[in-house]
This record gives C-alpha cells, structure tokens and sequence, in this order.
C-alpha cells in the first residue's frame, strides 16, 4: 500500500495555521501518514504516546503552546486533556482506541477529513442549532415504519455539543469532524439520574450500530459477540418504546429482527443504566461513508442530509457504551420543517437545478 501523503493545511478544522502541527500517535500505529507541512505552517512535530502516559500529560510537556494536535493512536483509549493541560492550542482525536479500527480503517479516515470542509460544516451547525433553538419542540419521525417520538428541548438541563466547523484556541474535536448532540449531561460525564426527560415515544432503529469499550482488553471478544448480535439491526428495524428519555420495551418490527431485539432487552433488563438515552446525536460529515464494521467514527456519517443517531450508555460508568445510526430517520421542528435526516436527503448521482439569483451554497 503506498503511503498516504497528506498536508497539514488539508485538515480545514484547524482553521488559520499555526508553526507547528504535532501528529501524536501510538506504538501500535505501524504506518502513519507522511504528513506534510504547508498553508503557513513550518514544521511537523511527530511524537509517539508512552505507554502509560496521559495523552494531556504529553502535550502540556512536549508540544508547544500554540500548536495544533491530531492524536491518532490505536488501541489506547484517550481521555480528554484537562483545559490547563491543553491551554491554547487545538487538538483533534481520531477515535482509535474503543473500537477495533484497521490500518484501512485510519487510512480512509484521514483521506476524508482532509476533504472536509470546516465552514461549511460551520454554517449547517449554525443553522441547525437556528431552527431548533426557535422550535417549541422537536419530532423524531421513521417515514418507513410510522413511528414518531416528540423531544420537548426545553424540558430538564440539556446540554447541546458541537462536534463541528472551524476550532478556536483551546477547543477539542473529534476527528473526522461532523458531530451535533444534545446529551443528558455534560458528554463527559455520566450521572445516573440525568436524562432527557423531554423525549417521548417510539424511536425506530434501523442502521449500523457501534459498541465501544474502554481501556480494557479482556473486554474485546464480548465487544464484537454484542456487536454481531446487534448487526441485524442494518436491514432490519425494531421500535424503542421511550417515556421520559427511558426505555420501557423494544419491539422487533420484522421477525427477522427478533434476535436483535431480544439482545437488546438482555442487555436493558442485565444492566438498566442502558434504558436511558444519554444522547441524541446528529451526523452532518457527508463526505464520510459508513465502514461496514464496528467502527466508532462511523458516528459523525452524514449521508446526503444528516444522520440521526442514539447513543445508551458511556464508559467506564457502564462496561459499553452503544451508538445506532438511524439513517431512515429525520428530525423536524414543530411545524414539520425538516431539520436533518431523510426527509431532507439530497439523492446522489442527480443534478440538482437552482432557478433563483442567489447561491445555492447552504
């Protein structure tokens, strides 16, 4: 495989340059990209993350104060570097660590972040947080299966993350970019009583799920075997019954879906803690595609017109953390104004005609 060349100005969500650009990586990370300085910046600092070392430890140490960071480091699960750590430069982590990802896996999401673009991401993030801070609520609708589940935004302390766009000085993001959220807690964090009372109904999953795991190794073989039971959810759907932001019951919708609904009860009745909706995320990246495996950037995928996806659970307060990706669903405001989703998908291979003056740039 030839190496992947990449510059440093490609990665638009680091916004203007700065002199130095540090790619942090593992031990395990076998072939990492040559990437190249350029658009202003001097030079690539390369460091390598010790075993056992914290990933903020190393940046507060060993890179300087208004760098930018890309951490790729497979099989080390990284927690986010403390604001005085961090201080003034911006960094961004790819994932690697909470699900099994391939060499293939790094190297095809490096070649699509360096085809992102930041502003535009910018602009679709303010303009969803536009439509949704002005709605009285929010719907989630499955057009295929006839379910509808209302969020009331206003209901309880939510807090709303952006994953997404152009960083300041001192910001963290995940890599690939493309990410909105509304969790039941700061994201970080998990409290047990938190959770977003305001969402009501029957959510339909049908789409890849992900299962993360922390640190822990021995861990794996129950990740992938949850997993695999969970995959028949990509072509066929079951029905989350939500009171509260809980989950009351699952229902497969299709007989060919029961073995995936029995798991998930299993894994609702072993441990209730999953039962809540800890988040509600939504996939803007549409330059992604879905890596057909268990595969934790997969999160931001976007389609053609955003994704919305659940999220049950965060590590280490639980033993896995669990994402579905809801590619059939669309989120509306109260007046049925597609906010993200199916509804608002533009089909590929079509050329779309615009007959106003004005740009057709959104």
């Amino acid at each position: 495989m030839p190496p992947l060349d990449i510059t440093t100005s490609d990665f638009g969500q680091f916004g203007a340059p700065a002199e130095t650009f540090c790619l942090l990586t593992s031990e395990q990370y076998a072939e990492p990209p040559a990437l190249l300085p350029g658009g202003g910046c001097s030079r690539v600092l390369r460091l390598t993350l010790p075993p056992g070392a914290r990933l903020g430890e190393v940046i507060a140490r060993s890179v300087p104060a208004d760098a930018h960071v890309l951490a790729v480091c497979p099989g080390r699960f990284l927690d986010s570097p403390a604001e005085r750590e961090l201080g003034g430069r911006k960094l961004a982590v790819l994932p690697a660590g909470s699900t099994p990802l391939t060499a293939e896996h790094l190297r095809y999401f490096l070649s699509t972040a360096a085809r992102v673009d930041a502003a535009r991401h910018a602009r679709v993030a303010e303009e969803f947080f536009d439509r949704v801070g002005e709605s009285r609520r929010l719907t989630i609708v499955d057009d295929a299966s006839g379910t509808e589940a209302e969020f009331d935004h206003h209901l309880g302390d939510c807090v709303w993350n952006q994953q997404a766009g152009v960083m300041e000085a001192g910001d963290q993001q995940i890599f690939p970019p493309g990410k909105l959220s509304v969790t039941a807690a700061e994201i970080t964090t998990f409290a047990p009583d938190a959770r977003l009372l305001g969402l009501n109904g029957d959510l339909t999953l049908r789409g890849w799920p992900i299962v993360h795991r922390h640190e822990d190794p021995a861990d794996g073989p129950e990740q992938q075997r949850l997993f695999e039971a969970l995959s028949p959810l990509v072509a066929n759907a079951v029905t989350l019954h939500v009171t509260a932001g809980r989950i009351e019951g699952v229902t497969p919708q299709t007989a060919a879906a029961a073995p995936a609904a029995a798991e998930l009860d299993k894994l609702l009745t072993d441990d209730p803690r999953y039962r809540v909706i800890w988040e509600l995320g939504f996939g803007i990246n549409t330059t992604t595609e879905v890596i057909p495996a268990n595969c934790g950037p997969n999160e931001v995928y976007g389609a053609t017109g955003g994704v919305v996806n659940l999220g049950l659970g965060v590590t280490p307060a639980t033993r896995f953390a669990l994402a579905f990706l809801c590619p059939r669903s669309s989120l509306l405001t109260s007046d049925g104004t597609a906010v993200l989703g199916a509804r608002k998908a533009v089909r590929r291979g079509r050329m779309q005609r615009v007959s106003s003056a004005g740009c057709g740039c959104h």
